[in-house]
Order: structure tokens, then sequence, then C-alpha cells
């Protein structure tokens, strides 16, 4: 890759990246680790029960690991990271009407396959294309720490929400009132990852158009179901 094509990717597609990278964990993960006890509370969750979801999840995304690669190989990442943080934001609404265990459970589910499965790949692909053959490191580095500031950030501005929501001290909020306030903090994530996604398709590039090469034309040309099999038979025999 030329300099001049790797001018074109400009910074802001990184930014976005960075983004989605971390709003796509928001409701599966974020909000659990940030308002632990608020969620065991509100759901009527035990520590064994909500580490069942995260466990339900972590099957999906384990399958989901081998298979969205190549996905990510056959369409273009930006849709494929759209549609997962759009579908992401979908089960935000759901989450919002605090359902029994048993639903939990299938939402966490279905949040393995829109946050793995369509995501993760495109994610790792549109970052490496970015990064070009002369800036892997700093692409993937800043992404990794990207994505640490933005959850801290969330987390201070989840709290903040949180904070406008309840009119007496949290400590003494009662649970009712703890549930009026979280219900915001969840569909104010959903929206903002709803709003990431829709920025993701608008204005990540794609690199069909902006001319963004990765070794040779291949990476951009079709991918037919024969060339996948061979592309997966031949990452397995990498040592």
């Amino acid at each position: 890759m030329n300099a001049s094509a790797t001018q074109k990717q400009p910074i802001f597609s990184l930014m976005l990246l960075i983004l989605a990278g971390e709003a796509v964990f928001i409701l599966p993960f974020v909000l659990a680790r940030v308002f632990r006890p608020t969620v065991l509370d509100v759901f009527n969750l035990t520590n064994l029960e909500l580490g069942t979801c995260f466990s339900i999840y972590g099957i999906v995304a384990f399958v989901s690991y081998f298979f969205g690669g190549g996905l990510a190989d056959r369409f273009q990442p930006k849709n494929l990271m759209a549609i997962s943080l759009v579908g992401t934001a979908c089960g935000g609404l759901i989450l919002a009407t605090y359902p029994s265990f048993s639903v939990l459970c299938i939402l966490y589910a279905y949040w393995g396959f829109t946050t793995i499965f369509l995501f993760w790949a495109a994610m790792i692909k549109a970052t490496r294309i970015w990064g070009g053959s002369q800036k892997q490191g700093l692409a993937f580095g800043v992404l990794d720490g990207g994505r640490g500031l933005v959850a801290a950030l969330f987390g201070f501005f989840g709290l903040l929400i949180f904070m406008l929501f309840i009119n007496v001290d949290i400590e003494l909020a009662s649970l009712a009132e703890r549930k009026y306030a979280f219900r915001y903090v969840i569909l104010y994530s959903s929206g903002f990852i709803a709003l990431i996604g829709l920025l993701i398709f608008l204005f990540l590039k794609d690199p069909k158009s902006s001319e963004m090469h990765v070794h040779n034309q291949s990476e951009t040309s079709a991918i037919t179901k024969k060339i996948l099999i061979q592309n997966y038979v031949e990452a397995i025999k990498t040592p």
C-alpha cells in the first residue's frame, strides 16, 4: 500500500472503529460491570444467574468466532458492523422491560451472535485495512487503548444519567426508583449504540471505493464458497 492510499483513510474512520468496538459491548457487559448491584436488584438476579447469562453469551460467541471471519470476507465490514450495532441496540429495548431470567438467557445468546458473528471479524478487518501495510501496530494499539477510554467515559456518563433520574440519594433510593432510572440508562445506551451503527454505515470508508487494497486485488473481490473453504483450510494449516 502506498503512502497516498494510506492518507485517504482518515483518522475519523479509526475513531468510529474505536467507538463501535466498545459500544457494541455496552449492553451485554459494561452496564453489568458499572451497575452490578443495581443490575442484580432490578432484574432480581443472583450472581450465579448473571454468570449463567455470561456463560451462555460465551458459548454462542465461541462458535461465532469460527464462522464470523468467513462472513467478513464475503461482505463489506461497515455493513456487517452497522447491522450488528443496530441489532444489539434492539436487544436493549427488550432489556428495558426487565424480562425474566429465561428471557435474559435468550437475550444474551442473541447478543453473542450480534456482537461476535456479525461484528468482531468485520471490525478486525476494517482496522487492518485502515492500518495498511505500515501502520498495523498503530491501528490496533490505538483501537485497544481507545476502547478502554470509551468504556471509562461511558461509565461516567451512565452514572450521570442514572443520577439525573433519581431525586434522592442513590443509597436511599427504593427499588422502584432505581428501576425507573436504570431503564433510562438502558434506553440511552441503546440509542447511542444505534447512532454509532448509523455513523459506521454512512461514513466508514469502503475499501472498494477508496482503493484500499491489502496485498492484492483479491482482498476486495467476491469470495466464493469454494474459496472460503480453501481459506479456512489454509488458516488451519498455518503453524
